[in-house]
């Protein structure tokens, strides 16, 4: 068996730059789009929702969702890698979405227009490590929205995680490969792992890659909204809309508005 194991966390576009070859297989990137279509056309037509922002792209599931629902998207990742797979995609589908390589952080000066909503799925700001960047983040998507927009973000619920300890996230097989998503933990929050083994006939090959995520609670999450502007915050158990639950709900999805 070769081993290619990385022990020092990558940043953001470091990490997904190398995940993205294997990104959609791990992800069941096609099989997507029937389960979540149904949801995303409730909350376009119910927010009358023209134009989006989708902040932490990946390879762009959700902007062509979007933009297949009618949306004029705009998508944003840190991921070099990630925004070409999305711009990929878009070509593949012919849908239009304008693209950009950018960092929340730094939205205010990347991005130079408004949106009825703002969408931030796939546990996108845990990766911000810092209290202070997710504060700057939150500002940022409130000053991006029009007046009575909405911001619809979704994480991992970590009050579950956190108090289970969960070790292992998910675990998939997909042809000759199998991802296995898992945590460690230390004093500065959560080590994100990805460990990918590929089989080619008796050879077994294994890499691993790790990131820092920072686990937001239900509480921080909804008080940071507010901080940051927000009004009608409320939380879901996934984009489904079901209720949350902080002790067993996977997700927790919130759905929060600028003011009028």
């Amino acid at each position: 068996m070769e081993n290619s194991v990385t022990d020092e966390p990558k940043g953001i576009a470091d990490f997904y730059d190398l995940l993205a070859p294997d990104y959609d297989a791990m992800t069941g990137f096609e099989k997507r789009f029937v389960k979540e279509r149904p949801f995303f056309r409730l909350l376009v037509e119910r927010h009358k929702i023209k134009a989006a922002l989708d902040a932490g792209c990946g390879s762009g599931f959700h902007a062509l969702l979007l933009a297949e629902l009618g949306v004029r998207v705009t998508a944003v990742d840190a991921s070099e890698q990630m925004v070409r797979l999305t711009r990929n995609h878009a070509k593949q589908r012919g849908a239009g979405i304008e693209t950009f390589v950018g960092t929340f952080e730094g939205l205010g000066g990347l991005v130079n227009k408004r949106f009825d909503a703002v969408f931030v799925m796939g546990n996108s700001l845990p990766h911000l490590v810092k209290v202070e960047n997710l504060k700057l983040a939150l500002a940022n998507f409130f000053d991006l929205l029009q007046a009575g927009g909405v911001l619809f973000c979704q994480t991992l619920n970590y009050d579950r995680i956190l108090a289970g300890h969960d070790r292992i996230q998910n675990e998939k097989e997909v042809g000759e490969k199998t991802f296995v998503r898992y945590y460690e933990y230390d004093e500065g929050g959560i080590l994100f792992n990805i460990l990918t083994r590929s089989k080619s006939g008796d050879e077994v090959k294994e890499k691993s890659q790790r990131v820092r995520l920072r686990p937001i609670l239900h509480v921080e999450f909804s008080q940071q909204l507010e901080e940051a502007g927000f009004v009608d915050v409320k939380k879901f158990g996934g984009v489904s809309m079901d209720v949350f639950n902080a002790e067993i709900s996977k997700d927790l999805v919130v759905l929060a508005r600028k003011p009028m």
